[in-house]
């Protein structure tokens, strides 16, 4: 039976495996981490044993699925050439950390263009992405994830987002991972039946469904369309818990990971976020959860 995938970001202090089993207590199925710091350029390289250690904690806690995300730092779509050439070569040592850890996939942030033109700035992270691709010892995937639009953030559009996939030569290595927090600011509306069915068919018509690798679960503390990037929990910001009953029911994406991000102080605003999203799922949609960690929540 297929399993449902939700989930969270969990913390790696202390060494890789903590995640699992924070992720275990949490009641994810899935989980997000980081492989290094995502506020630094350099690592420390990850030895066997440590990487042993998480791939058998992943497997003793029940964690189906794990995503990593990659460095803030990287920015492949600046027009600096320093600043694009230390990018590069951090998102190649994120592929093969991911490869390392056995986790088949990435979520990248495509950048911010600063003056440059929105084709030109598109183009160059497609082809700075082929390079990193080239360079790197791993089969591990790229999500492009999708943007709030805020400053010059590039990818706030399903068209800028489809342009730079259209780009990459190994088209089997990218995809895409949907921010509901950051599509909400970037103008696209969910919330009614209607508008969530337009939302789905813009989203295949000029990207395609089979391009979705994960969804990040997030409420929007702006606006629709306020271009601003901030996410909240669910339910408490301006996103309608409707939007959000409607992504857990659909058929389309039961095999699609989904990963919180909202604010938290520790795994106990995860717990409580968590609960709020399986309260919103239908009946004949919980057999998906048993004999997953997801069971905690159906009590």
């Amino acid at each position: 039976m297929k399993k449902f995938l939700l989930g969270a970001h969990m913390s790696t202090t202390g060494g890789f495996y903590h995640a699992a089993f924070f992720g275990q207590e949490t009641g994810c199925s899935a989980i997000q981490i980081f492989t290094k710091s995502n506020r630094q350029w350099q690592a420390r390289p990850i030895i066997t044993e440590d990487a042993n250690k998480f791939k058998a904690a992943i497997e003793q806690a029940n964690i189906n699925y794990v995503v990593a995300h990659a460095s803030y730092l990287i920015n492949l779509a600046s027009p600096d050439i320093n600043t694009q050439h230390k990018s590069i070569n951090a998102l190649v040592e994120e592929l093969n950390r991911c490869s390392q850890l056995g986790i088949r996939d990435l979520v990248l942030h495509p950048g911010s263009r600063l003056e440059t033109p929105i084709t030109q700035a598109l183009e160059q992270v497609a082809h700075n992405i082929n390079l990193a691709l080239d360079q790197a010892a791993s089969d591990t995937k790229i999500l492009i994830e999708t943007m709030a639009g805020q400053g010059s953030s590039v990818g706030s559009s399903f068209e800028e987002i489809s342009q730079i996939i259209g780009g990459v030569k190994q088209d089997e290595r990218v995809g895409v991972c949907l921010d509901t927090c950051h599509i909400f600011a970037a103008g696209y509306n969910f919330s009614s039946p209607d508008q969530y069915i337009k939302m789905w068919h813009d989203f295949n018509h000029i990207i395609g469904l089979n391009k979705l690798g994960l969804i990040h679960l997030n409420d929007s503390k702006k606006a629709l369309n306020s271009r601003v990037d901030r996410h909240a929990e669910i339910g408490d910001g301006q996103i309608s818990l409707e939007a959000f009953k409607l992504l857990m029911n659909d058929p389309k994406l039961l095999n699609i990971p989904k990963i919180l991000e909202t604010p938290k102080e520790d795994i106990r605003d995860d717990e409580k976020n968590m609960q709020k999203l399986v309260d919103l799922i239908e009946k004949d949609q919980l057999k998906y959860l048993k004999n997953t960690n997801l069971e905690k929540f159906l009590s």
